[in-house]
């Protein structure tokens, strides 16, 4: 590559609040590397009269007002405000989070598309049930668009191989262009050095008491789809089983969870503004849980990882590829696996502390692997550099 390269999100690329942070984190280990150049800023503030437009003509026509940022409407203003950033930045090529930056209009004006995502558009509407409540119509003309800008991109990078399946066989996207990247964890590298250096590696006790119970940390907005029910399940029966243990929830916690005798609710923590207590929280845990139903990627036991913490997951979507890269410092389940399933595993974890260390051991050791900067490393080796 010998142009400069930016990245695009729906929205501002170097907001951290924007896509879980994903795209300022990648923007930033890039400009560090010299492989990125700047970050896009898509938002489109003046979009809100066609908006509520948009919504009144769908009711008039006996549709569902819902999908207007997959519409040809936006998707056009969308194409127009990239261009003007790319001109403004002295940019001739994007690597988009979104997958319907329309790849063919920025051909038109000499910029190049590649694309970094978790998901397809088919695979999000149809494990999300997206297609019961969106306007059906424009769901379908927005899948079609995004299989033109495959097709017109220089590449498609997915951040877990599950992807390509999506993108081979209902995009029809030829395999010599598709790539997987393993994503970074969102955690910014300054905080994380000064956390990592000031407590070294760590071990746990011996044996668990209620004074010091097994911790385990689940991070998570949407608990349903993330597991929460199944792990909180398996520790009532480790707790039963007299295996002190308890679950450091992060982010919402649902009502009837509340005051639950084997939570610890951390409540919301905004990474931007409270990064220590964040990277604190995280750190005081045994093992991170990512006990998901469903997974595109799976961002939190990233972060566990990058801790040096080891993590339990289930076989779904992009937690498969966050345990392979993990190896024995990861515990990987079945994606169906049954809270029985999982309190055995943390049982004999809990009962084995020579395992539990080991598994420490190989979690401090390969802590490194989860940087940003490895991801934008092998981005690098993508594009030719």
């Amino acid at each position: 590559m010998n142009h400069p390269l930016g990245v695009a999100a729906n929205g501002d690329s170097d907001d951290i609040n924007t896509w879980s942070g994903i795209p300022h984190h990648l923007l930033r280990a890039g400009r560090e590397s010299g492989f990125l150049k700047a970050g896009l800023d898509l938002r489109l503030d003046n979009m809100e009269w066609k908006r509520k437009i948009w919504h009144a003509s769908r009711l008039l026509r006996g549709e569902r007002p819902r999908g207007f940022q997959y519409s040809s409407s936006f998707l056009r203003e969308l194409g127009r405000k990239t261009v003007e950033e790319c001109h403004r930045l002295e940019l001739q090529e994007v690597i988009s989070h979104y997958q319907l930056l329309p790849a063919t209009f920025l051909l038109e004006h000499s910029i190049l598309t590649s694309y970094y995502i978790d998901t397809t558009l088919q695979e999000l509407f149809s494990t999300h049930e997206m297609f019961t409540w969106l306007n059906e119509k424009v769901a379908r003309k927005a899948i079609e668009a995004e299989a033109v800008g495959y097709q017109a991109a220089s590449r498609v990078v997915t951040m877990a191989r599950w992807v390509r399946t999506s993108l081979q066989d209902f995009y029809g996207v030829a395999d010599d262009h598709i790539h997987t990247v393993l994503p970074g964890a969102n955690l910014p590298e300054d905080a994380v050095h000064k956390f990592l250096n000031q407590i070294g590696p760590t071990t746990g006790p011996d044996r668990f008491t209620s004074k010091r119970p097994f911790q385990l940390g689940f991070t998570g907005k949407d608990w349903r789809r993330k597991g929460l029910a199944r792990l909180i399940a398996a520790v009532e029966i480790l707790n039963r089983a007299g295996i002190p243990t308890v679950i450091v929830v992060i982010g919402n916690l649902p009502r009837e969870y509340q005051g639950h005798p084997d939570i610890r609710p951390a409540g919301f923590i905004n990474k931007s503004g409270e990064v220590d207590r964040f990277i604190e929280t995280l750190a005081s845990c045994d093992l991170g849980c990512a006990p998901s139903l469903e997974e595109p990627m799976g961002i939190a036991p990233l972060e566990y990882l990058r801790l040096g913490i080891p993590v339990l997951c289930t076989a779904a979507g992009g937690l498969i590829d966050v345990c392979d890269a993990a190896g024995p410092a990861s515990i990987l389940l079945g994606k169906d696996a049954s809270a029985e399933e999982i309190a055995s595993e943390l049982e004999t974890l809990a009962r084995n502390p020579d395992s539990r260390f080991l598994m420490r051991d190989y979690a401090w050791k390969r802590k490194e692997h989860f940087r940003w900067e490895r991801t934008v490393l092998e981005l690098e080796r993508i594009w030719g550099n």
